[in-house]
């Protein structure tokens, strides 16, 4: 299977590991067959979910990207 790597990076905030999960949480809600890993940044103090999508979801990941913001009000 085909996937796309997308990297949505959380900077650091006394709410960073809050807002990882916040984030892992609404990518495998909306997109079951897609995994994420927490890597380090470019700069070390930035977080990174980096998130493997089937490349059918492709579109599908744009239109949940929108409505997902900045995820401080994803539950």
């Amino acid at each position: 299977m085909l996937r796309v790597i997308k990297h949505i990076i959380v900077e650091p905030t006394p709410y960073q590991i809050e807002r990882l999960g916040r984030v892992q949480a609404a990518v495998l809600a909306t997109f079951p067959s897609a995994t994420t890993e927490i890597v380090q940044g470019l700069p070390d103090d930035d977080l990174v979910v980096e998130v493997r999508l089937p490349l059918e979801h492709l579109y599908a990941w744009q239109d949940a990207r929108r409505a997902w913001g900045d995820f401080s009000r994803v539950a």
